[in-house]
C-alpha cells in the first residue's frame, strides 16, 4: 500500500517511506519475526566503504596497545571489547548516522532515540567467545518493558562466518522477553544461529534477543564496531553530552545533536525544568520530541549542521528562581502563545 504522512503514525510514517527508498522492507519484516536482521553491505555504503572504518579501529588499537599482530601472545583466546571510540575518528562520527543502520534502529526504538556507545571489537584466533545473553542491565523480568530499550548496529569490518568467531542469535527468542538462565546460555552456546555475511555488512537487533558468539577457528582477527542505540530516557554507556565539542556538533549532521542527547530535558534541576527555549528553537531531530511529524529529522540529511545545533548550557541547577512549577509553565505557554501570534521564532 502507499504509505502517507498520516498524523496518527507520526514520525514513523516517513521514516518508513525512506526504509522503503533504501529497499529495507525485508529487514523490518525479519526484525519482527525473528528478532534481528543482516543488512547487505551495498545498503550500507559504497563498496568498500568499511575499509576506512577498519583502519581507523586498527590505529586505535595501536594507539592503545601497540601493533596488532597475530602473532602478539597479548591477543592470544582474546574477544576485547574497546570502549569510548567515538573521538578517536570522524568515521567513527559519521557512521552514527549512517542512513540505514540509524533508520533501523529507530524502526526499534522510536525517531528521538539517542547513542549509548560506539565501541570497537577485536578476536584473534582461539577460545575467546561471547556467551548468550539478552541485553538486560537489570535480570529481573518486571525491568523488562515489551518495547525495546535500546538496539544495535554491528558493523563488520571483517568477514563474518562461524569459523572467524561470528556473533551468533538465537532466531525468535525476542519473543520471550527475559534474560538468559546459566544453564540456557550453556545450552544454546554451540546451538546458535552464526552470522554469514562479508565484511561490509551489519545485523542489527534490539535488547530482548539473545546472542552471543562462536570462537574464531580462523588465523588472523575478526573486527567489528558496535553502535547501540537506546531510548532518550534511558542512561547512556558512554558520556557523549558531556564530551561533544561545538566543532564536533558542526561537523556532523543535524540529527547527530540529538544523538549526544545536548537538547535533552533531563536532569531536572530545581526549578523542575531549564526554560531557555532551546529545545523549541532546535531543528527537528535533535529534541526528545513527542514522535510527530514536525519532529522528524529525514535519514538522508547529512549535510553539516554549521551552527544549526548548540552544546548543552552549563545550567545552575541547585538555583531556584521563586516561581511554582505551575507558574513557570504557565508562563512558557503564554509566551509561546505570543510569539505564534507575532509569528516569532519561539
Amino acid at each position: 500500500m502507499k504509505i502517507e504522512n498520516w498524523e496518527t503514525a507520526g514520525s514513523l510514517a516517513p521514516l518508513y517511506q525512506e526504509l522503503q527508498q533504501l529497499g529495507l522492507e525485508t529487514n523490518i519484516a525479519e526484525l519482527e519475526a525473528f528478532g534481528y536482521t543482516i543488512v547487505p553491505a551495498e545498503k550500507i555504503g559504497p563498496d568498500g566503504y568499511h575499509v576506512e572504518l577498519k583502519e581507523a579501529l586498527e590505529d586505535v588499537v595501536k594507539r592503545r596497545f601497540g601493533d596488532l599482530r597475530d602473532d602478539q601472545d597479548r591477543w592470544k583466546n582474546v574477544n576485547d571489547n574497546l570502549r569510548f571510540l567515538l573521538w578517536e575518528n570522524p568515521a567513527f562520527e559519521k557512521i552514527t548516522c549512517n542512513p540505514a543502520g540509524l533508520g533501523l534502529a529507530q524502526y526499534l526504538l522510536g525517531t528521538n532515540c539517542i547513542l549509548s556507545l560506539c565501541n570497537g571489537w577485536v578476536k584473534r584466533q582461539g577460545d575467546g567467545r561471547t556467551g548468550i545473553h539478552g541485553d538486560y542491565l537489570d535480570p529481573t523480568p518486571e525491568a523488562h518493558p515489551g518495547q525495546n530499550i535500546n538496539a544495535n548496529v554491528h558493523y563488520f569490518l571483517t568477514d563474518y562466518y562461524k569459523e572467524d568467531g561470528a556473533i551468533s542469535f538465537l532466531p525468535g527468542s525476542h519473543r520471550w522477553q527475559r534474560q538468559v538462565s546459566p544453564p540456557e546460555s550453556k545450552y544454546w552456546a554451540d546451538r546458535a544461529v552464526s552470522v554469514e555475511a562479508p565484511a561490509g555488512s551489519a545485523v542489527v537487533w534490539g535488547n530482548h534477543t539473545w546472542h552471543g558468539s562462536y570462537p574464531r577457528k580462523n588465523p588472523g582477527f575478526r573486527m567489528a564496531l558496535q553502535c547501540e542505540y537506546m531510548r532518550p530516557r534511558y542512561q547512556p554507556q558512554e558520556p557523549y553530552r558531556e564530551t561533544v565539542t561545538q566543532e564536533i556538533l558542526d561537523r556532523n549532521p543535524v540529527r547527530f545533536a540529538g544523538l549526544m542527547d545536548v537538547y535533552g530535558p533531563f536532569p531536572f534541576g530545581k526549578n523542575d525544568r531549564n526554560d531557555d527555549g532551546r529545545a523549541s528553537q532546535a531543528p527537528p531531530g535533535t529534541g526528545h520530541g513527542r514522535g510527530n511529524l514536525d519532529s522528524y529529522c529525514s535519514l538522508f540529511d547529512l549535510e553539516p549542521a554549521a551552527g544549526r545545533t548548540s552544546l548543552r548550557p552549563n545550567y545552575a541547577y541547585h538555583h531556584h528562581d521563586g516561581r511554582m512549577a505551575f507558574q513557570r509553565h504557565r508562563d512558557n505557554f503564554e509566551k509561546q502563545q505570543a510569539k505564534a501570534v507575532k509569528n516569532e521564532p519561539l
